[in-house]
């Protein structure tokens, strides 16, 4: 599904400023020398594990990027004494699938409506 937003480099920078001071770790994926993707997970109170965001690269996608991302973080939840790992993905989405795929349940189903100006033709 393509992003609606666009955020500016000074926001984005802000934005992982307040990660790394939330203690959000990030990771990245390299497939044959190549950046393929990226995730980051937050370690959160009472054995938590906040996976935060994953992403693969166009040309990197259907190649277990997305599956090498989420296992390692789940790994190192493991070891950091998480017991609960909890992931938000758009629905009926191919990380959705992954996730569940790797052990998780549907807790629930989120609508997010957004209002086209009358202008605007949907889809543009």
């Amino acid at each position: 599904m393509p992003a609606h937003e666009e955020f500016s480099r000074a926001d984005i920078a802000r934005a992982m400023r307040d990660f790394a001071a939330a203690g959000v770790v990030r990771y990245v994926a390299v497939r044959d020398g190549v950046f393929a993707g990226g995730a980051s997970m937050r370690l959160a109170q009472g054995g938590v594990a906040q996976l935060t965001g994953a992403a693969t690269a166009p040309a990197h996608r259907r190649r277990g990027v997305q599956t090498a991302l989420l296992s390692v973080r789940l790994a190192d939840a493991v070891t950091a004494g998480c017991d609960l790992a909890v992931v938000t993905t758009q629905p009926g989405s191919t990380s959705q699938r992954n996730v569940q795929r790797s052990g998780f349940d549907l807790l629930y189903t989120r609508a997010v409506l957004v209002k086209q100006p009358r202008n605007v033709p949907v889809g543009e």
